[in-house]
């Protein structure tokens, strides 16, 4: 059974009715101010889908029975919109759903009705017909993660400056966080003579208000549609500067995410915001919705995260600055002094990259040193441990890695021309997580039960 829910309001309030009653937040004034245009009305809708599927994607929890082991939800959502003769031909309505059945695994279904505000009833004031005084030639989406710092000073370093930088978050002090790395690395890069980068940097946060906007376990966990909002806002912006190509730092093994278990190949359990095939699929979407041509791009595919640093050592300073980026997935820890937790699966990746770099990272951010501390949570000592075995069997060339991914590559959507290079990526990868991290997960986690099948398992090849 579906799911019902009625999303309606402007693009700054949304008013979610239906299974859940909610309301949700975009400071989308903030984030037109830099753009110095009033996205047209069919942009403003794909705001506003974007965001409406996001909040119900918080609010509806995956629930997990007998019958449906993963919890994949029907979800059927009616959006109120200005161009509803654009939302409801079949070809858009089927490529909204293919995309947001890559990204989640659920069901989902659409309605559009006519909403009934005019176009001046939008709460925007209309900006004027000025000339801008910043051309962006680039525009890229940043998240302030360890990827998108790498990226970002690997392309000025190469050369491509005047970027046009979107970030999407639900952290208050996100922006000022942000432009405060910018005005860093500005100083650095310009001391160093190399460049002297001119960026523009508009940020849209989003959060609930009221319903469960308080009770964190009452959300979904899962969220895999935030890449569906990141590329929306993404989109406009690019609408907004003329932008033909939208740039996604992020690196190849992170964008393609083989899953650690076979299990983990399908129902919404692996996140693919930043993979191939969903970036043609935004890419198709964004160019029908702007009516011009958009593409996202990913320029460190063939690379690691540890070859994205390692092409930053010849550059004085900018080690040093990438440290300043937040890669933990606990937004919220709340120990002086410590910005990382150092146990989880973005933390993990993350020490592998500084250490394959060769760069000397400040361990004090860190809540957990897997070097050196046990690790005693049972969920993230399993997650060490399989990170470590397969990392293993990649370098030894074992089969079942390889039809794992080989499955995985023909589930979405990857070209077979493509394969043998993501195999030959993940051995690299691999390489670097033996080299860096292999001995501390042997060493320093607490050992793991397993029953007898496990154990069977284990004798057999399986994975544990």
């Amino acid at each position: 059974m579906f799911e019902e829910y009625r999303i309606s309001g402007t693009a700054d309030h949304l008013h979610i009715d239906g299974a859940v009653r909610q309301s949700a937040k975009l400071n989308a004034d903030g984030f037109f101010k830099a753009l110095l245009s009033l996205p047209p009305p069919r942009c403003l809708d794909l705001l506003r889908i974007s965001a409406g599927i996001f909040a119900v994607d918080r609010i509806s929890k995956r629930r997990r029975q007998g019958n449906n082991e993963h919890g994949i939800r029907q979800l059927h959502l009616t959006f109120d919109v200005r161009d509803v003769d654009f939302w409801t031909q079949p070809d858009i309505r089927n490529l909204l759903l293919e995309i947001l059945k890559f990204l989640t695994d659920d069901d989902w279904a659409f309605d559009f009705k006519l909403a009934q505000q005019t176009l001046g009833d939008s709460g925007h004031q209309e900006f004027l017909d000025l000339p801008k005084d910043f051309h962006p030639a680039h525009g890229a989406l940043y998240s302030g993660g360890l990827d998108s710092a790498a990226g970002l000073a690997n392309r000025l370093i190469e050369g491509a400056n005047d970027f046009m930088l979107v970030t999407v978050g639900h952290q208050s002090g996100l922006h000022r966080r942000i432009e405060k790395q910018f005005n860093t690395l500005k100083g650095v890069l310009a001391s160093s003579k190399i460049v002297s980068p001119r960026l523009l940097h508009s940020t849209l946060t989003t959060s609930l208000e009221g319903g469960k906007a308080k009770r964190m376990k009452e959300q979904e966990r899962t969220q895999r549609s935030r890449a569906f909002l990141f590329c929306s806002a993404a989109t406009i912006a690019g609408k907004a500067y003329g932008l033909k190509t939208i740039e996604m730092f992020e690196n190849g093994v992170g964008a393609i995410n083989l899953p650690l278990m076979t299990g983990m190949l399908s129902s919404g359990l692996s996140t693919r915001g930043a993979h191939p095939t969903f970036l043609r699929l935004m890419s198709e979407l964004a160019t029908l919705v702007a009516e011009c041509q958009i593409q996202f791009v990913l320029p460190f595919l063939t690379k690691t995260k540890g070859e994205m640093l390692q092409a930053l050592k010849l550059t004085d300073g900018v080690a040093t600055w990438a440290q300043d980026s937040r890669s933990c997935v606990h937004t919220s820890i709340r120990e002086h002094g410590k910005t990382h937790c150092g146990r989880c699966p973005a933390c993990i990746e993350r020490r592998q990259a500084f250490l394959s770099a060769g760069f000397d990272e400040n361990l004090d951010v860190y809540q957990t040193n897997v070097l050196t501390d046990s690790v005693v949570d049972e969920d993230e000592a399993s997650y060490l441990r399989l990170y470590q075995l397969e990392a293993k069997k990649w370098v030894e060339g074992a089969e079942i890695v390889r039809r794992r991914m080989l499955n995985h590559l023909c589930l979405t959507d990857v070209p077979t021309d493509e394969h043998e290079r993501v195999m030959e990526l993940q051995v690299r990868n691999s390489r670097e997580v033996l080299r860096t991290l292999g001995g501390a997960f042997t060493h320093h986690i607490k050992p793991i039960a397993r029953s007898t099948s496990q154990n069977d398992s284990m004798k057999n090849g399986g994975l544990p």
